[in-house]
């Protein structure tokens, strides 16, 4: 086996642990916001999770790794980004709008790297790669209305744009690891989330005094905490460090391919749970996922004919 197939092999071993459990992520998440509000569970996730990471990057690359070579702004940036603004911003989101559509509107990220590349280099995307976009903005709408256009103002507007919020932070974080050549991802990972929780801390002073957050009771978080252990532990830690992976074995365009596929595990958890989705959301779901991989097999033939 030669070494490309082993990293793709890895790769998608990878993307597909990731899809499970970023997929079942939001319907826990929405359940464990009952007993933990949305910046305390982001301080518990990152926290741990940057611990963690720490840990690991000591271990396998030394004290050395630690060491920021000078990007310590910058990759304090990405950390704050991809941590405490996606974190805050997607629990504060996930409170006010159903689990499954938060799904599809995390799916646009790939979306939304193609319009980051058009506004940094001023090249218009291709038509196809327009077209996408337009098909994939259609289908939302239709997921988040399900033909009522009364979803798009009150809380259910405030909460998709909180997520949608989210999501924009969450791409500039993956596009931001692009800016660290050499570097492996488990020191992406640590470095970013250790400097990211310098942020998540900021955000819960100022939610604390402003009496939008309150430390959560024990009682709580006994009733919560198989769900606690889920996010704290399997997303956190390993979705982010198999995410940070999956990119670096697979490249962004590939891992994007596989991430689409995340909101149909979110929709699995919604119908199993007793929720029955209506016609047009189902149609409009359809319609972005068929958008998303369209455009995302497209970009891999032009790179393809650019190697070759």
């Amino acid at each position: 086996m030669t070494p490309e197939h082993r990293n793709h092999r890895r790769g998608t071993l990878y993307m597909l642990l990731v899809i499970a459990i970023w997929g079942a992520f939001l319907p826990v998440g929405k359940s464990a916001l009952q007993a933990v509000d949305p910046y305390w569970l982001t301080a518990m996730r990152f926290v741990t999770a940057s611990f963690v990471f720490i840990g690991l990057l000591w271990v396998r690359e030394g004290r050395a790794a630690l060491r920021t070579e000078g990007h310590l702004w910058k990759i304090a940036l990405f950390g704050s980004l991809g941590f405490a603004g996606f974190g805050v911003c997607l629990m504060e989101g996930l409170k006010l709008t159903r689990p499954e559509i938060s799904g599809m509107i995390l799916a646009l990220g790939p979306i939304q790297v193609a319009l980051f590349q058009w506004w940094r280099t001023h090249r218009r995307p291709d038509n196809f790669t327009l077209g996408a976009i337009g098909l994939a903005l259609v289908g939302e709408l239709f997921v988040i209305t399900a033909g009522d256009v009364t979803r798009l103002v009150g809380g259910d507007a405030l909460g998709n744009g909180l997520v949608f919020l989210a999501s924009l932070f969450w791409t500039a974080y993956t596009l931001g690891g692009q800016q660290f050549p050499g570097w492996s991802p488990v020191r992406y990972s640590a470095l970013s989330c250790a400097l990211g929780c310098v942020g998540i801390a900021a955000a819960l002073i100022v939610a604390t005094l402003a009496g939008h957050s309150h430390p959560p009771s024990t009682a709580k978080m006994i009733e919560v905490w198989p769900q606690l252990a889920f996010i704290v532990f399997c997303v956190s830690v390993f979705g982010i460090l198999f995410w940070n992976m999956g990119v670096a074995k697979l490249g962004p365009l590939s891992a994007g391919l596989f991430a689409n596929f995340t909101p149909v595990i979110t929709y699995l958890i919604a119908i199993y749970q007793g929720r029955r989705p209506e016609a047009l959301e189902l149609m409009g779901a359809a319609i972005v996922l068929v958008a998303l991989i369209a455009n995302n097999r497209h970009q891999r033939g032009k790179v393809g004919r650019i190697e070759a």
